[in-house]
């Protein structure tokens, strides 16, 4: 007596209702449980494991296929064809009838695209919460800095020379230049402090 857990790949697909390609299909992606010899699948198993790994956005198109098993196993009554869907017997057919490139891996794609949607929406939340600031934005401001500060230290000789001049100790000449530094980087620090604010 044959085990009915036991199946070729051909035998499972049609099992499930699908042409042969289907369950190659799923060997490729790593979705059957295979038997010891590595030929023939485990039927409960690879049931479980299907499910287990199906993409529920793709929900409406496995129920169109279905459907149109169906209709092209007992045609319709008014004689009219269904509309020509892709079927599971073409290989090449993807999930809407487009051409699937070879070594396409659906779970990673959309891991991939996931991944990159959290970084962009991580991305957006740091920009809202002034954590991340746009490059123009940043640029423009430290030019304007740059600009303010270049225009300090170069009128600090125009400010000082004439009370230099008239200084005599050592500590007012300290003091006044202490000053007009003090001045330029107070003067750049408060451009700079712009940055991000809206």
């Amino acid at each position: 007596m044959a085990d009915t857990n036991l199946m070729t790949i051909a035998e499972f697909s049609a099992h499930l209702g699908f042409g042969r390609t289907y369950g190659y299909q799923l060997q490729k992606e790593d979705r059957l449980v295979l038997a010891e010899d590595g030929r023939r699948v485990l039927v409960a198993e690879s049931i479980a494991r299907v499910r287990a790994t199906e993409d529920p956005s793709k929900q409406g198109v496995a129920q169109r296929h279905a459907a149109a098993r169906l209709q092209k196993a007992s045609p319709s009554e008014s004689g009219v064809a269904a509309p020509d869907m892709p079927t599971d017997d073409d290989p090449e057919a993807g999930p809407v009838g487009g051409p699937v490139p070879p070594g396409f891996d659906f779970q990673v794609a959309k891991a991939k695209r996931e991944h990159f949607a959290a970084l962009e929406a991580e991305a957006s939340y740091r920009a809202r919460a002034k954590e991340l600031l746009e490059a123009s934005e940043v640029r423009a401001t430290v030019s304007e800095v740059m600009t303010v500060l270049r225009t300090a230290i170069e009128g600090m000789s125009h400010r000082l020379a004439p009370a230099l001049t008239a200084a005599v100790k050592e500590t007012e000449v300290r003091a006044m230049l202490d000053a007009e530094i003090r001045y330029a980087l107070d003067t750049a620090s408060a451009s700079l402090a712009k940055l991000g604010k809206v």
